[in-house]
């Protein structure tokens, strides 16, 4: 059997939408051919009235029915119970569900029975997409391990402590191989897509009244407790960030190539950043603000542009390019010297 899998239908569109409009609040009061008439304008085209009314009073579609009124308009209320009903969900909607459980950090979010009630359910649709339709480049292979049942704990007592801004007590092998263990209270989870890992940003508190931003790799996590703190006054992760953004921003000429601009602006999009355009030309200065911390990670992704993507400064961040391309250079001799 053939699926629609057409991304527009008249499920759920706007008629359906309005219609859903007028007989919630026809279920709790009466209402006028006026007041339906502001329902529509409100959550729909101003021409939508001329069809959806006429086709509610007339019993096209019989649902509502006259009121009696000893005078004034006539009103109408609704013949069925629809508030706060869940939706069915279309087969496009299941097969893009269906596509997600195929994720390997979809468990991240969802624990065992959770699941395990959607892959029941979901067991006769034909996902939208799978993993392997798509090809990635450029990406390291060491992702983190989010199938492992320690990570998926972590993962979830810090999405919950995010949710109830509740302090946890984490212990932490840092790059130097140190553990570290403190209080944080956990702030924004990001996903890097080149490196397969999250982060953690996050408020290490000392002394009950000394704050720091830091910044941890999931994957390092040894351990977790939760505590009974919670935060009493909402502490901004992102005024901490601005502070963190170093003075001389990366200042990059993209020329607007192979899609170099719009790919740039994904590419870069958790970076604060500002972009003109070069008057008669095809090229654009774009200034990143970026943390001093992740200046290599931000450098290897300049790289991956090639040619259409050109360092004007900082001069610091200029000679590290230079660096890395002679490095680079010297390692491709060796290779072929090597093969020969």
């Amino acid at each position: 059997m053939k699926q629609d899998f057409r991304l527009f239908s008249e499920l759920y569109t706007c008629y359906y939408q309005v219609v859903k409009q007028i007989l919630n609040h026809a279920e709790k009061e009466s209402l006028t051919v006026r007041q339906m008439t502001e329902i529509v304008n409100t959550y729909g085209h101003k021409e939508s009235a001329l069809s959806i009314i006429p086709n509610l009073l007339n019993g096209t579609w019989p649902l509502l029915e006259q009121v009696s009124t000893p005078e004034g308009p006539a009103k109408y209320t609704s013949r069925i119970s629809c508030c706060n009903k869940p939706l069915p969900l279309t087969y496009l909607q299941k097969s893009w569900l269906k596509a997600l459980l195929l994720d390997s950090r979809i468990c991240l979010f969802l624990n065992d029975e959770q699941l395990s009630v959607l892959e029941k359910a979901l067991e006769q649709t034909e996902p939208l997409f799978y993993p392997s339709d798509f090809y990635y480049f450029d990406q390291y292979k060491d992702h983190d391990p989010f199938a492992s049942v320690q990570y998926r704990a972590h993962f979830q007592k810090i999405l919950a402590a995010i949710q109830q801004k509740r302090l946890l007590s984490i212990s932490y092998l840092s790059g130097q191989k140190r553990i570290l263990t403190g209080i944080w209270l956990p702030c924004r989870l990001e996903y890097g897509q080149k490196e397969g890992k999250f982060r953690l940003y996050c408020i290490r508190i000392r002394n009950n009244h000394d704050l720091q931003m830091d910044v941890l790799n999931l994957g390092r996590i040894l351990k977790i407790e939760e505590t009974d703190q919670i935060a009493k006054e909402d502490l901004s992760i992102d005024s901490f960030l601005d502070k963190s953004l170093s003075l001389n921003p990366l200042v990059l000429e993209i020329t607007d190539q192979r899609n170099a601009l719009e790919r740039a602006m994904l590419h870069f999009s958790c970076y604060e950043k500002k972009i003109e355009r070069l008057e008669e030309s095809d090229k654009y200065l774009c200034s990143i603000y970026y943390d001093k911390r992740w200046e290599t990670e931000l450098l290897i992704q300049v790289l991956s542009f090639g040619p259409v993507v050109k360092v004007i400064g900082p001069e610091s961040f200029l000679k590290q390019i230079v660096d890395r391309v002679k490095k680079q250079s010297v390692l491709l001799r060796e290779t072929h010297y090597s093969l020969e």
